[in-house]
């Protein structure tokens, strides 16, 4: 899977907040809030945000509601 492109400047400001970085959690399947593994997915809209914002199954629903 790979990590949507942003700006430089916006993936310095998400690494600064979760002291990972979004693209290098995404390689790995790994979760950017909470370091877990993220390779299982409810559909492809909740896959599609991962690789948008780095975050598990798990994260997405505590951010976003189930």
């Amino acid at each position: 899977m790979k990590a949507t492109k942003k700006s430089p400047s916006i993936e310095a400001l998400l690494t600064s907040l979760t002291g990972l970085s979004r693209v290098g959690a995404v390689a790995e399947a790994s979760c950017v809030t909470c370091s877990g593994e993220a390779s299982q997915f409810r559909d492809a809209l909740s896959k599609k945000e991962y690789t948008i914002s780095g975050m598990c199954q798990p994260c997405q629903d505590k951010i976003f509601g189930v």
